[in-house]
Formats: C-alpha cells, structure tokens, sequence
C-alpha cells in the first residue's frame, strides 16, 4: 500500500508539476516615451550700457538681450525705468528723467518678425517698478522666429528718455531696461 501512495504522488507530481525546464532563449520588449517641455531662457548681451551726454532733448538707448527658446514663438514685453542721479530713487531733492512713453519701445529680432504683421513698436502700458526705480512697461507682442522649430538669437531693443529741463542738476542719472519673453505654443 505504501508502495502504491508512493507511486501515485510521484505521478501526481508528474503530471501536474511537469518537468522542470530552464528556458534557453527569450525576449521582450517594452514602449517607452517622454514629454519634452517647452523652454526659454533669457539674458541681457549688454547689460551695462553708456547712454552718452546729453544736456537737454531725447536719449535714445539700445541694449541687446538674448531668447533661447524649443518654440518658434515667444511673447516679448519691455519695461523702463525713469534715470536718476547719483542711481538714488528715493531722493526726492533732484528730478529724475523721464521715459518717452509717446515713442514705446522698438524691438527687432534678428531672425524673424512680429507675427500677423505686428509693429515692432511696443507701446506702454502700464507702470513697472525695478528695485524702488519707478518706470512703465510695454505691451506684449508675439515674435515669430524665422529657424526652423527654435527661437534661438538676439533681440534688439530701443528705448527713449526725454530731458526737458535746461537747468537739471549735473551728474550721472542711471535707471534699468527690463525684457520680459515667453513661450507662445
């Protein structure tokens, strides 16, 4: 009898348990993917920038920033601060010289256009405030880049002040030009 139990659980495990084989070959294969974002980056080229002398009249200045952008479409703003002397907002003694909010900012691209036949003239806005140095800021406008699936080159922009004031204390007035750019999907 326990001859015969025997025998039936070996076969029993036969059966059921099979033989125990290793594989000697295999493969699979598994979908992977990745989401790439859409990115910018922004710099000023000249950053510190000598608008000349002047005694009174417009002061026209230029200054260079820089997009990179993965989108060949990028919504670029622009804000200027009034110039005051000796880089000091808070004193109230000297005037400081104002932005010429009637000409708006010029900005060029290197390669490309506003898009739908835009200006490259942005008007003011709105105020804009750097650092306690009170100035405005521009409108957006939508620039398409003319590379192919990037936005990757200089902008040039053109800003103004207007010194009406003969007698102005004399002296080193200073201020900021901002840029502001972002992707447009």
């Amino acid at each position: 009898m326990l001859a015969r139990f025997i025998m039936l659980v070996a076969t029993a495990l036969f059966i059921f348990g099979g033989l125990a084989m290793a594989d000697v070959d295999g493969d699979v294969t598994a979908h992977v993917y990745v989401e790439v974002d859409p990115n910018i980056t922004v710099g000023a080229i000249t950053s510190n920038v000598d608008l000349g002398t002047i005694q009174t009249g417009d002061i026209p200045g230029s200054i260079t920033f820089r997009i990179d952008a993965n989108v060949e479409r990028c919504a670029i703003a622009v804000g200027a601060t009034k110039l005051y002397k000796g880089d000091d907002p808070m004193d109230p003694s000297v005037d400081p010289i104002l932005v010429d909010e009637e000409i708006g900012a010029v900005v060029t691209i290197t390669d490309g256009n506003p898009i739908q036949g835009g200006s490259t003239t942005l008007m003011y806005m709105g105020p804009w405030d750097y650092n306690l140095f009170a100035g405005h800021k521009t409108e957006y406008r939508t620039y398409e880049s003319s590379q192919d699936g990037f936005f990757s080159q200089d902008v040039y922009v053109t800003v103004g002040w207007f010194q009406p004031n003969p007698e102005l204390t004399v002296g080193e007035y200073s201020g900021f030009v901002g840029m502001w750019a972002a992707v447009v999907l």
